[in-house]
């Protein structure tokens, strides 16, 4: 169980592949392992491929909670410092690209790029993200368990429920496998999500980057992933129909490729300004 100290975390990850990195960042609550169905299998034929455990979550012990998204990029960081990554394409969902867009803001030498799936920028700002972080902690700290996991059907695509209950299965199927067991970590995932501020912040984004979502994403909405690309300079979006909040689930092959032509595209522009 390959694991890196990093401060007073003791951080897990796992690798495979080979070629330039890629460094796939978790959402709330989840372990690094969300990636490996359907994207590490994917990308690993032509890419080093590093999966980790926030701290919080999974096989991840040590420090503090509930962290910051600057703790937990820190965390990622020493990770990326520890293996002595080359500058390395940064993928986060949700709370990871919260998290991956600190990293490109606290150490643009590591970042050779950045995909903001499922993102925003200042949860104070954005009411109904709020409240849906606010409801859902609300409902793991004073509810049963089994009521808190009833409502995560809201991150489903409204069109996967109505119209694709096989997909729908297999998706919440696979969800829960790569969902946290430590509440107090999942807890501490969305006091993060809480407290995530970078709007005044993203221009200073210098790296490519690609921001991605679900058309029916109900929680990071649509116009939320927007605000985050019109901020950033030179930013790329691309809008997947038919897919909600579990993007990398409901439409993979989707994401895989809209991630593929942009690693390209950055992969160029990167040699070419080195």
């Amino acid at each position: 169980m390959p694991m890196v100290r990093t401060g007073d975390v003791d951080m897990h990850y796992e690798e495979s592949g080979s070629g330039d990195p890629i460094v796939w960042i978790p959402g709330t609550g989840l372990a690094g392992s969300m990636w490996h169905t359907h994207q590490v299998a994917h990308f690993q034929d032509r890419y080093r491929c590093l999966t980790l455990d926030l701290r919080g979550s999974g096989r991840t012990v040590g420090g503090h909670l509930p962290p910051t998204v600057a703790d937990l990029a820190a965390d990622v960081i020493g990770l990326m410092d520890a293996l002595d990554l080359p500058p390395a394409h940064v993928v986060g969902l949700s709370l990871g690209s919260a998290v991956a867009q600190e990293i490109a803001l606290l150490r643009p030498d590591r970042v050779r790029s950045v995909v903001l799936a499922a993102t925003w920028s200042s949860t104070e700002r954005e009411k109904h993200m709020q409240r849906h972080f606010a409801s859902r902690l609300y409902a793991l700290e004073n509810g049963p368990v089994d009521v808190y996991a009833q409502f995560a059907f809201w991150m489903s695509s409204p069109s996967v429920i109505d119209e694709e209950p096989d997909l729908q299965a297999a998706v919440e199927a696979e969800l829960r496998r790569h969902m946290s067991t430590r509440l107090d970590g999942t807890a501490a995932h969305f006091r993060a999500d809480l407290v995530h501020e970078t709007a005044e912040r993203l221009p200073q984004i210098t790296c490519p980057t690609l921001v991605v979502y679900g058309e029916e994403d109900r929680i990071t909405l649509p116009r939320y992933n927007e605000r985050v690309a019109a901020a950033i300079p030179g930013a790329a979006v691309a809008r997947i129909p038919r897919a909600g909040h579990l993007v990398w689930l409901e439409r993979p092959a989707e994401l895989n490729g809209h991630i593929d032509e942009f690693l390209q595209t950055a992969g160029v522009a990167s040699r070419m300004s080195a």
